[in-house]
């Protein structure tokens, strides 16, 4: 088990608890904000309704004479709002405008704030757009903000002693300083609690979310390397059954991953490229072994037969959702640039990328390596043919890449080192594909 892996788990675990917790503690903290706004609304227009209608009970008489009331007489009336404008006795604020009207508009009486623009506080009533009381019990008022101070702004009917309304009020209650401070000390408080519990929880169960992702990860793990015992497996089966060694697995499967690093490949894709490389010729396991052992020239009928391993190949990998993308190599290997080959007859940049790379990779392993029915040909003579190929069986410019790293890989591993290229290809399989258990939480 790689050690930096779990490191990686556990740092990027950590960094998405603490993403949570924040992105929690963030909603929580708005729905606070809104509740303790709602709270000032709330407690701010109950007190001003109050008032207001205070002045609606008053009013009656005044309202069930006939014609319109006299200004004086309503003027004299919403001056007995002046108790609620005193803010030592209502600690939740004071009427700062107020403005009496009859239904088709008509002003009647107000009383204003010295301390507060009168053009503003009309401004305000009417961007706030309160609907014109058409009922007794008919209240409207909204919670606003002129001048960095908070407001309610509302409009109360007035009627008559027979319940009719005769006139309405419009009117600005200036919620307190010492209310203000109040809902925004509670604010804070249930903030910090919110953001406590939201951490504590996050801190407690950490310490289970680490243990089942152990087991996942070690789950995972060894899910994997079951992946790879068996493609190792049936490479090295099919491989000996062949040619009587397995080795020649690891060489193309490392050569193909030079190679395709050197191009520039992705990391899903170079592992693609090694699943192939190990399960390139597995359809062979469908091949009758008198074709397939057969020391001598295959003829015309026994060559079509050896080509349907490309298809055996195709059949078994497709059964595996994990091994599928192996098809590129196992169904294209013996594909040629210039459209000779098989199996399907695509030519050119049709051809699979991982199934050109490959193509090269198990050319110059076979030519290079030692075989029960030949000896391996030099490196000098096998680039020649390599060269005399491009164009026709190899891709010129994915040929090029590869003869600038040919030699140091016959060098490291066309010498008959085969340790070595298992432990390197292991390496290779290590990080290429071990390693992504880091990428669990991605």
């Amino acid at each position: 088990m790689s050690q930096p892996s779990n490191k990686t788990l556990h740092k990027l675990l950590i960094t998405r608890l603490v993403i949570s917790a924040i992105i929690v503690s963030i909603l929580v903290s708005s729905m606070v904000i809104y509740y303790a706004k709602d709270r000032v609304s709330g407690i701010a227009a109950d007190r001003a309704v109050q008032g207001a209608m205070n002045i609606s009970v008053l009013a009656a008489d005044i309202l069930n004479e006939p014609g319109l009331p006299q200004r004086n007489e309503m003027q004299t009336l919403i001056n007995r709002l002046l108790p609620y404008r005193q803010g030592d006795n209502y600690a939740s604020g004071q009427y700062v405008f107020v403005l009496i009207k009859t239904l088709d508009g008509t002003e009647i009486a107000r009383i204003s704030d010295r301390g507060v623009d009168t053009n503003k506080a009309l401004t305000a009533i009417q961007q706030a757009a309160l609907p014109i009381p058409s009922k007794a019990n008919q209240v409207n008022h909204v919670l606003t903000e002129l001048d960095n101070k908070f407001y309610v702004l509302l409009t109360v009917p007035l009627v008559t002693q027979q319940n009719e309304v005769a006139a309405y009020v419009e009117a600005i209650f200036a919620v307190s300083e010492q209310e203000i401070n109040k809902v925004k000390a509670r604010r804070l408080r249930a903030i910090l609690i919110s953001i406590g519990i939201v951490l504590l929880t996050t801190l407690l169960l950490y310490p289970t979310i680490v243990q089942l992702l152990n087991r996942v990860t070690r789950m995972s793990r060894q899910l994997l390397d079951a992946n790879l015992e068996t493609i190792q497996l049936l490479g090295s089966a099919i491989a000996k059954r062949d040619s009587d060694t397995d080795i020649h697995n690891y060489r193309v499967s490392i050569y193909s991953v030079r190679l395709g690093e050197k191009l520039g490949l992705t990391r899903s894709e170079i592992q693609s490229l090694i699943k192939g490389a190990f399960l390139h010729d597995v359809g062979k396991l469908g091949i009758r072994d008198n074709i397939l052992l057969k020391p001598g020239r295959l003829d015309k009928d026994e060559f079509e037969e050896m080509k349907t391993h490309v298809q055996h190949g195709m059949d078994i990998v497709a059964r595996s959702s994990w091994l599928r993308d192996a098809e590129e190599v196992v169904g294209h290997h013996h594909q040629k640039f210039d459209g000779s080959g098989y199996f399907g007859g695509k030519q050119g940049k049709d051809i699979p990328l991982n199934a050109r790379i490959f193509a090269i990779a198990d050319v110059f392993d076979a030519l290079t390596s030692k075989r029960p029915y030949k000896e391996p040909m030099s490196f000098d003579k096998a680039m020649s043919i390599l060269q005399e190929s491009s164009g026709s069986h190899f891709d010129p410019e994915v040929l090029q890449a590869f003869q600038q790293i040919a030699h140091t890989l016959y060098e490291m591993y066309g010498q008959g080192d085969d340790e070595r290229a298992r432990q390197d290809l292991e390496d290779i399989i290590e990080e290429y594909f071990r390693q992504d258990t880091a990428l669990l939480l991605g």
